[in-house]
């Protein structure tokens, strides 16, 4: 092994371990001591990129897998990095909806060399049968929403697949194998033999949960086209760019039926009267709320600090600022703790009152911790997803802004769908509006939160029924 190889190993150790500090300054020196051949730079691009998300720089990151994905020699890899552009660029705030489709769209010439398989014959099932597409089925914020469609559709109509690319399983994954549905591990097999897989099988349907995360993984087998109709959604929260993605899975909130919304998909948007159904996990049913005996607000966001921008935190050092009582709890997804100390000086420099900011590593006890907040204050341009559902379920109002297009109005989904639109803001006068007017009502406040998840398991959010029926027809309409 060169030098220069031997340091990017050491360097990937030093992320393992989480000193990204140390990591960086090797990675600096090795770039700019010229030891690492150009054709080989990708390698060094990408190693910032992950040093990037390690910190909680959108802005890096994405710049990082851009040059990553330019320098690249290997189509494949491009892929994977230009997905992991595609998935930082969300986090961004000022970019135009129009700018981020352009740049999706650039993802389909990197399939120039990719064949699709022969065209589905007209197969003749006596049930439809309709696979999913993931890398794993392990639990996430996805599987609160997707495990209904994979365990609850009619079995007289319809014949449930689940492919995993990856070997990883947990007590989810076992729950779902036991469930009924075929499960197959697709790990071990090269692209190609995937998609001849699902093949064999004679899908008629295939969804794919993940879109771009996890570096399109999926992606790279839906190209090849193994089904005659494939869509994607859930997992994935903007148009994929791929020509061989038929349609994508939405609803009139984020994507209004107003034309415009479909000018920046290449997808058809299969609207259902609400994109999402939340289903709460095991522990999360174990937890519930108690009157708070604190009569300080504590504010919270319990997000991915990526997603925090300087906008966000301009709203909360106004909303903290007029409540003087006031905290606010910071808690990330990750145990990393060079990053926390970035985001305490981020922070800071925004002239958050820090003696009243608690900024905390992830944490496996988070669902108890939800008892310690009064009002969550949602990320923007990028907002919670699962995380909305998740504080509402566990009695917390959620202050959320409205964005103009599918993937900043996540949000916006979820607080109509539970019947509580009236706590999404369309500018961050209103966002902090709305906070301080749900703070000060203190009595009306500890009602809400002891009422919301009798509320929310009464709203459309979680009607299982109602989305599995509505879903099952746009499957049946998609393949008239």
């Amino acid at each position: 092994m060169v030098d220069w190889q031997a340091k990017l190993d050491g360097i990937c150790s030093l992320l393992a371990k989480g000193k990204t500090t140390a990591a960086r300054k090797m990675l600096d020196e090795l770039r700019g001591a010229g030891e690492v051949p150009l054709e080989e730079m990708w390698r060094v691009h990408e190693l910032y990129g992950a040093m990037f998300h390690d910190l909680a720089d959108a802005e890096g990151a994405a710049a990082a897998y851009s040059n990553a994905a330019q320098s690249d020699r290997f189509l494949r890899s491009q892929r994977e990095h230009f997905s992991n552009y595609l998935f930082a660029l969300h986090y961004l705030p000022g970019l135009s909806p129009e700018e981020l489709y352009q740049q999706h769209v650039v993802y389909q010439g990197l399939y120039r060399d990719t064949i699709e398989l022969p065209p589905c014959p007209a197969y003749q099932h006596d049930r439809i049968r309709i696979g999913f597409l993931a890398r794993d089925f392990r639990e996430s914020s996805s599987a609160r929403f997707y495990e209904c469609l994979l365990t609850g559709l009619d079995v007289r109509a319809f014949e449930v697949y689940a492919y995993a690319m990856e070997s990883d399983e947990d007590d989810f994954t076992r729950q779902l194998q036991a469930s009924g549905l075929t499960y197959r591990c697709l790990s071990g097999q090269n692209l190609e033999q995937m998609a001849k897989t699902i093949r064999w099988d004679e899908i008629d349907v295939l969804m794919d949960l993940s879109g771009h995360a996890d570096g399109g993984m999926t992606l790279m087998v839906m190209a090849q086209r193994p089904a005659s109709v494939q869509l994607c959604g859930i997992g994935w929260f903007d148009t994929t760019g791929l020509s061989a993605m038929d349609y994508f899975l939405t609803d009139g909130i984020m994507d209004p039926l107003d034309g415009q919304a479909q000018l920046l998909f290449k997808e058809k948007l299969l609207r259902l009267p609400h994109g999402f159904c939340f289903q709460p996990s095991v522990p999360m049913r174990r937890q519930t709320r108690k009157t708070r005996a604190e009569s300080t607000i504590t504010f919270g966001c319990f997000q991915n600090f990526m997603k925090i921008s300087r906008p966000v935190m301009d709203c909360w050092r106004e909303i903290l600022n007029n409540l003087p009582d006031s905290r606010l709890v910071v808690q990330d997804t990750t145990r990393l703790f060079e990053r926390r100390a970035v985001m305490q000086k981020r922070l800071e420099n925004a002239g958050l009152p820090m003696e009243r900011v608690e900024v905390r590593l992830g944490s496996d006890a988070y669902l108890t911790q939800y008892q310690q907040i009064d009002i969550m204050l949602d990320t923007f341009p990028y907002p919670g997803g699962a995380a909305t559902a998740t504080a509402l379920y566990m009695g917390v109002p959620v202050v959320a802004l409205g964005g103009d297009h599918h993937s900043a109005r996540l949000s916006s989904s979820i607080l109509n769908a539970a019947g509580f639109s009236e706590w999404l803001a369309d500018s961050t006068d209103a966002y902090i509006k709305l906070a301080l007017q749900l703070a000060v009502d203190k009595e009306g406040l500890a009602r809400t939160q002891l009422m919301l998840r009798t509320e929310l398991e009464h709203s459309a959010l979680m009607d299982k029924d109602a989305y599995i029926g509505n879903f099952e027809q746009a499957v049946k309409n998609c393949l008239r």
